[in-house]
């Protein structure tokens, strides 16, 4: 994933297209931050064929190690 001023882009590896989402897509509890090539989830939107939503991540992270 990568982002820019709030929009952000993932890469479905079935497919290899691309589909952008911003933070109100995000629907994991406390993943309001992105890291590049951080696993996530999503569903392609029925309006918009390129945009993702309801993304989620896969690998949780310990909070005390990913706030420090």
């Amino acid at each position: 994933m990568s982002g820019a001023l709030g929009t952000y882009v993932v890469r479905d590896n079935e497919d290899e297209r691309y589909y952008s989402f911003d933070y109100r897509q995000i629907v994991t509890e406390g993943f309001r931050t992105i890291r590049t090539g951080e696993q996530v989830r999503f569903h392609v939107s029925a309006e918009s064929p390129d945009r993702a939503e309801f993304v989620i991540r896969l690998d949780q992270p310990d909070p005390a190690e990913y706030y420090r």
